[in-house]
């Protein structure tokens, strides 16, 4: 019964995160000012789920974002199913509950999927590597591992884990 109240928590955290993600950068404009809050709801999530599972749900969160964006259609779904794969691998090799842990997974999460999006776009889409990658998605990496450390410990504290 523990499980399945902790998995209802979780299901219920994650959709928090998804709707809040809509709520800043679709409703209230902020765009690339607010933090990837459907990365964060990705990694919290595939950390419980199959390959499969972890992947299928990366795809529809990509689709979602995919559907505000006029640029490179599928590259969302793509950077994000290839990351919720990543991430359910990454969990049967690392086991760490420490806050540095969750931070470098976090952080190193939004930097891969920067990193796949930015591959994928066309290049009439995408600005220099150098320009993207130095200041800006290290500091939207650092940011989203920061976000990423609250949300687990009050998913923690939630749960009645920590």
């Amino acid at each position: 019964m523990q499980i399945l109240a902790s998995a209802k928590i979780g299901s219920i955290v994650v959709a928090l995160l998804v709707v809040l993600h809509l709520f800043l950068r679709v409703t209230l404009g902020y765009g690339q000012s607010s933090p990837d809050l459907l990365v964060v709801a990705l990694l919290m999530a595939s950390r419980g789920l199959s390959l499969g599972a972890g992947s299928a749900l990366g795809f529809i969160l990509g689709i979602l974002e995919d559907g505000f964006s006029a640029m490179a259609f599928g590259a969302h779904a793509f950077s994000l199913s290839v990351l919720g794969l990543l991430s359910c691998r990454v969990k049967d090799i690392f086991v760490g509950d420490s806050s540095l842990f969750v931070a470098a997974y976090f952080f190193c999460g939004k930097f891969v999927r920067d990193l796949l999006y930015w591959s994928i776009i066309g290049t009439a889409a995408r600005d220099p590597f150098w320009n993207i990658f130095l200041p800006d998605a290290l500091l939207a990496s650092a940011y989203v591992g920061i976000v990423g450390v609250l949300f687990s410990i009050i998913g923690a504290v939630s749960r009645g884990t920590r």
